[in-house]
């Protein structure tokens, strides 16, 4: 459970030359899952396409499950980095149902214009989105699927990979009450099912946090605060990332933000 499967030190991050993230020192382990919050344009989505090696750091150094960027080939870290976000909904063609959107994962493609997934893939494809709540719609288009099932198909191909870290970012935007809060049952279930998994979930809000998670970077206009989710995620260090003032409730293991006075 002490294993380091990711490490920043002094991490600078640009795009098109402007600074956009600098001076991260950061240690990610097996078992822990992470909370990554920060308000609009703080670099967590440069952050997260880091980690996946789709972008390369500016300055500082940064290891990735043993590959230290500008030292080691990073070309394969996305077979072991499982990603769920809205920049690879993008890429699906309209044509993709669930079945193939899962059991390609493993190939490294969307959809089965390139190599067909073998019986294997399909099988352990089937099996993921069944215990995803999918089960009744392998065949079904994935533009057809309700804003719920999409996020859960993404989760569930990321998983069916059989990543050693797995990245969620913002796989809670635009659900309703009920999706997210089956989402995150799902995402503690995986927890408890997959306790050696890192995880790491890119969100705004606190309430989406699943009780299961145990560490917290939070990103401030000051710089950066990490550790402990019991010791980071507080009224304090939230009014000071937001600029703005709140007080926390913990309810059950979850955490719930409030204006301040409340």
């Amino acid at each position: 459970m002490t294993d380091v499967v990711l490490e920043a030190k002094g991490l600078e991050l640009r795009r098109e030359g402007l600074p956009i993230l600098s001076g991260l020192d950061w240690t990610v382990c097996n078992g822990q899952r992470w909370v990554v919050l920060g308000p609009n344009g703080c670099g967590k989505t440069t952050l997260v396409q880091t980690i996946q090696g789709r972008l390369h750091p500016w300055a500082g150094e940064f290891t990735v499950l043993g590959k230290r960027f500008g030292k080691t080939d990073i070309t394969g870290l996305w077979k072991e980095v499982g990603f769920a976000g809205e920049a690879l909904e993008r890429l699906f063609p309209e044509t993709l149902v669930l079945e193939d959107l899962v059991a390609t994962a493993r190939l490294g493609t969307i959809g089965v214009l390139f190599d067909e997934p073998s019986a294997k893939d399909r099988k352990a494809a089937r099996e993921e989105l069944e215990r995803w709540g999918l089960g009744g719609k392998f065949r079904q288009p994935y533009r057809t699927c309700s804003l719920g099932e999409k996020r859960k198909a993404l989760i569930a191909r990321a998983i069916a990979a059989r990543p050693r870290m797995l990245v969620l970012d913002e796989p809670f935007a635009g659900l309703d009450p009920a999706a997210r809060e089956g989402l995150i049952a799902h995402l503690s279930q995986l927890a408890r099912e997959q306790p050696e998994l890192p995880i790491l979930l890119v969100t705004h809000h606190v309430e989406e946090i699943p009780p299961e998670w145990t560490h917290g970077l939070f990103f401030s206009p000051q710089g950066f605060c990490c550790g402990p989710l019991g010791k980071v995620l507080t009224g304090q260090n939230l009014s000071e990332i937001y600029r703005r003032e709140f007080s926390l409730k913990r309810i059950s293991g979850r955490f719930f933000l409030l204006p301040a006075g409340h």
